[in-house]
């Protein structure tokens, strides 16, 4: 693996009945990473996310009224520690170690309302982590 990720992000507006036809145009895809977000799916329905084909699954499930929700898929030789998920299903975030360093991705599904306390919130999140390297995976 090169410093070259390849990374797909979509909002997905809940994941039904087009599951498998979503997931499997993504197989197709040959990508490293792929972020779905607005997954709609609680933490006990997570094993209908599991798609080996796609790589390790992490996910920050939708709150009790099903909205929300993150689901990433990290392609299986990517060495990779879940190090945060969000109880409001908005933040995902995931060490990942590239060949020369380390990166903290943070996976996000932004609010559309209170964004200033939000944005704040994640702040002070990231910098607990003390990296020097990170990137952000923002759909509002």
């Amino acid at each position: 693996m090169g410093e070259e990720l390849n990374l797909i992000s979509i909002n997905i507006n809940g994941l039904n009945s087009a599951k498998k036809k979503i997931l499997g145009k993504l197989c197709k895809e040959k990508t490293d990473i792929i972020s779905l977000q607005e997954i709609h799916i609680q933490k006990s329905d997570e094993k209908y996310l599991e798609y080996p084909k796609l790589g390790k699954l992490f996910t920050s499930p939708a709150d009790k009224k099903k909205k929300k929700g993150i689901a990433v898929y990290i392609r299986e030789e990517i060495k990779t520690k879940l190090v945060f998920v969000d109880p409001n299903g908005r933040i995902l975030m995931l060490e990942i170690w590239l060949p020369h360093k380390k990166v903290l991705f943070a996976f996000i599904y932004a609010p559309n309302e209170k964004q200033q306390e939000f944005y704040k919130n994640l702040h002070e999140k990231i910098v607990e982590f003390e990296q020097k390297n990170v990137l952000l995976v923002i759909l509002m």
